[in-house]
């Protein structure tokens, strides 16, 4: 529904946040510029630090703060018992990618109204079983695929229903991630592990392969192809010149890395840039001793051809949408 044709209610839609990371501060962020139209009532937050800064950020009644979604869940449960209502109007899921399901299918059973993170989930099990709940519930669910609002998407879709490009028969689209994001996310980060999160291609191009559905829509891909390989973040590529380094702090030719830990997350703090990437491998506010302390003893810090990422690196896929003539 279009901005026009939407009525806001007079109170602030009330939220509680599961996950206050960069996606869950993210997607706060709008309750702090329209205060008006929403509100940040509740959260769920392990990380000490963290859980402090967002909750003085957006004003959270110290009886509403917790440590994990359990708890909320919980506090929720008791809150439908004792008065008849929830704790908020809706919630928002911006936990890891493999916590979704069990999110999901908790609080849609209390009736909350829910915004997940992309991906939905990491299978399409947990996809079916989602769906099954929210329409038990009778929920409105969204999924945070923003590529489809951004100014330039909406562009491009606006001319592609036009009809002024006449008909539609070849797309091609290239997700170019930045050097330092790709060795950030998929090398060194919650991302870089299959069993652990998915492959890259759901992780990071599942923006685009939604927003290819949507310029194509309603029709739908009836075939699939695609390859890919972990072809250059690997042992197999490390220059030789870094020897048995293992952590870019002790790597002799740090400077001339690109994927120098010291680039990336270090010397942007030093010049007093405390946002991403280095925002999210401290809890709290980055400086330069937690992000130095970091790069010693995680996996931000290890050298990108020594780490245990599986994902691939690069990948190719071709869809065959059914597009009427």
């Amino acid at each position: 529904m279009g901005q026009d044709s939407f009525t806001y209610p007079t109170e602030p839609l009330t939220l509680a946040v599961i996950g206050c990371g960069q996606r869950g501060k993210g997607y706060a962020e709008y309750a702090l510029k329209e205060p008006t139209k929403c509100k940040v009532v509740a959260i769920a937050e392990p990380r000490p630090k963290t859980r402090k800064n967002f909750t003085d950020a957006h004003l959270v009644d110290q009886t509403l703060v917790f440590n994990t979604w359990q708890e909320l869940h919980k506090a929720s449960e008791e809150t439908l018992k004792t008065v008849g209502t929830r704790l908020a109007d809706a919630v928002l899921v911006t936990v890891q990618d493999h916590m979704h399901l069990e999110v999901v299918l908790a609080f849609a059973e209390q009736g909350y109204h829910i915004l997940c993170e992309k991906p939905m989930s990491t299978n399409i099990e947990d996809c079916i079983k989602m769906e099954a709940a929210i329409k038990k519930a009778g929920i409105i669910f969204g999924m945070g695929h923003v590529l489809r609002y951004s100014p330039y998407s909406k562009a491009i879709t606006e001319i592609i229903r036009s009809g002024a490009l006449g008909q539609l028969i070849n797309i091609v689209h290239v997700e170019p991630v930045g050097y330092y994001h790709f060795a950030h996310s998929y090398v060194r980060g919650s991302w870089a592990r299959e069993k652990e999160s998915c492959f890259s291609l759901m992780t990071k191009s599942c923006h685009d392969i939604d927003i290819l559905c949507h310029w194509l829509s309603p029709g739908t891909p009836t075939r699939v192809s695609s390859f890919g390989s972990l072809q250059h973040f690997r042992k197999a590529s490390k220059p030789p010149a870094a020897g048995s380094a293992t952590r870019c702090l002790e790597c002799p030719i740090e400077r001339e890395c690109a994927y120098s830990a010291k680039k990336i997350y270090l010397e942007p703090v030093q010049q007093g840039n405390s946002g991403w990437p280095a925002s999210t491998i401290v809890d709290g506010i980055p400086d330069i001793e937690n992000v130095t302390a970091a790069l010693r003893n995680g996996p931000y810090g290890q050298c990108v051809y020594e780490s245990d990422n599986d994902v691939c690196d690069n990948q190719v896929r071709g869809s065959v949408f059914n597009i009427s003539q």
